[in-house]
């Protein structure tokens, strides 16, 4: 994810608010906004193996709704 344009407008395509994911993730609203500046405006550089595993999974549940919205259009 190259900024936070383009993670909102991921977002969005997955019909996702923030919070909603990081509830299906097992983050609360603090802790995904964390995780969202760490894996975004950081780079993922002080990014530990189980924020990578949990931004992986996120973008991988998006990518799925995204996929499931495409299907009934």
């Amino acid at each position: 994810m190259a900024d936070k344009w383009d993670w909102k407008a991921q977002l969005a395509l997955a019909h996702l608010g923030q919070t909603e994911l990081g509830k299906i993730i097992g983050l609360d609203k603090a802790g995904m906004s964390g995780l969202v500046k760490k894996m975004i405006a950081g780079e993922g550089k002080t990014a530990s193996d189980l924020d990578k595993k949990r931004w992986q999974d996120a973008l991988d549940y998006i990518n799925y709704r995204q996929e499931q919205f495409k299907k009934e259009a």
